[in-house]
């Protein structure tokens, strides 16, 4: 018979990284018409869609604050904002219909390269004319899934876990003296997943968050169908498993992207999503139950001394917190567009094209006069986690390196989010290198650096975690 003994002098508890809110989530269907212009690539000769993959959706997550008011995480499943103008009229008018401040709402796009045009001036194009009127027909799906998530707040718990996923590969390859943006097996990766699983009180999961990082890049020139990528097929596989909406966080990927890359095939986009999808069941599986600890109980002497642990109930932080840094940041030497032209001209003319449009849009309503710019970062705190959501696209540098330096909490870290500042944030190698990501962004090099400092100074100035 196996003897009982007296605990040893060690951690008698495991409590899991959670937070006790007032949250809901909805989803809506935004599906645009075919022939809608589609043009991410400058290589594609064909830039209307003329076909849907999957279903582009947008996310609406409602968390009722310490003050009463709301904050919405939100996502939709399009590229990139390409200036302030268009970002302005579709997040201004969320904001307007929900009766919100700026700061309650982190738009996010889950950065898709196949999605429909996000650009407001370009009805003069083919199938431009049709940009318009989707745009203001997804703004009316936002405002009611973010309306439907606040009037369908709850109690809940959600639980934060860390998990893994490999499908996100370094996309910086060198090629003699220059490096291209493609799959590099040489370089290791971040393959860190990180999840919420939302619940009621009763246990049931209500809702999914996700936050990895990897550029949706599988359907390139090739694809002419408007997709979600591979967000699409892991969606479709959680929430299958699940029953309740999931919602995806585009991470800090300006150098990630999947092995299997520019492709015109579906079918690898869903094969990319199986990877993240069944990675963030194997995450779900792995967490603790919803509202529950672990407590050591006793150490059992069967032939080896056997730790044995049960799960108890445990409350959850119920702190929530929100602020907005406005980092000012240096501005690399900017060409002129005569210049950019001299400098491209022997590049395809619709590459060509593309590029000088997002230089002048990426300009408008950020530069400031000095050779400087005021870069916006969003932070908001949920029990033990921390969202970090900005415009830019920063290299992955920015996630690894605020989660070292907070392992105390849980770090989901969001590009693509709000701006204006739609660029790349790279390291200094990607300057030295002179890669895509360094001549695309305005950004001097050292803003990475200092981005990175002044988003991990305000975490630490963040309130102490309180328990109930």
């Amino acid at each position: 018979m196996a003897n009982v003994m007296k605990p040893p002098p060690a951690k008698q508890n495991h409590t899991p990284f959670g937070a006790g809110l007032h949250a809901a989530m909805a989803q809506r269907l935004i599906n645009p018409p075919i022939g809608i212009r589609a043009a991410s690539w400058g290589a594609a000769k064909v830039h209307t869609a003329t076909g849907i993959h999957n279903g582009i959706t947008t996310t609406a997550m409602a968390v009722r604050t310490n003050d009463g008011k709301f904050q919405y995480l939100v996502t939709v499943d399009w590229g990139w904002w390409q200036g302030k103008a268009d970002d302005l009229a579709v997040r201004g008018e969320v904001i307007k219909a929900l009766g919100i401040e700026e700061n309650q709402l982190q738009l996010h796009l889950t950065h898709t390269h196949a999605g429909p045009s996000t650009a407001s001036d370009i009805a003069h194009l083919e199938g431009g004319e049709l940009v318009g009127p989707y745009h203001q027909f997804a703004i009316q799906e936002i405002v009611a899934a973010c309306k439907e998530a606040a009037s369908s707040a709850k109690a809940a718990v959600i639980t934060w876990g860390y998990g893994k996923c490999d499908l996100a590969t370094n996309r910086e390859l060198p090629c003699g003296d220059i490096d291209i943006v493609g799959f590099n097996p040489g370089e290791p990766a971040d393959d860190t997943l990180t999840v919420g699983r939302l619940c009621d009180t009763s246990g049931k999961i209500i809702g999914t968050v996700v936050n990895y990082a990897c550029h949706p890049t599988t359907l390139a020139w090739k694809n002419s169908k408007v997709s979600p990528d591979f967000v699409g097929e892991a969606r479709d596989i959680v929430q299958g498993a699940t029953g309740a909406p999931m919602l995806f966080l585009q991470g800090a990927s300006g150098d990630l992207a999947p092995r299997d890359n520019y492709s015109g095939d579906t079918e690898v986009a869903d094969r990319n999503g199986r990877i993240l999808g069944h990675a963030t069941l194997a995450t779900l599986a792995k967490m603790i139950t919803s509202g529950k600890r672990m407590r050591f109980r006793e150490a059992v002497d069967s032939g080896a001394l056997l730790g044995d642990w049960e799960e108890i109930d445990h409350q959850m932080s119920v702190e929530t917190n929100g602020l907005r840094l406005d980092i000012d940041v240096k501005l690399q030497k900017l060409p002129t567009i005569e210049e950019l032209q001299e400098r491209w001209k022997d590049v395809d003319p619709g590459a060509r094209e593309t590029r000088i449009a997002r230089a002048i849009k990426l300009r408008a309503g950020y530069v400031l006069e000095g050779g400087r710019a005021i870069h916006p970062v969003w932070i908001w705190m949920w029990g033990d986690a921390i969202i970090v959501g900005q415009p830019g696209e920063a290299y992955s540098y920015f996630q690894t390196e605020l989660r070292r330096r907070h392992p105390d909490r849980v770090i989901f870290v969001l590009n693509c989010t709000n701006g204006p500042g739609y660029m790349y944030i790279p390291t200094p190698d990607a300057y030295r290198r002179f890669r895509y990501q360094s001549w695309q962004t305005l950004l001097n090099e050292g803003a990475l650096e200092l981005i990175t400092d002044e988003v991990s100074s305000a975490i630490s100035r963040l309130p102490k975690l309180r328990y109930e």
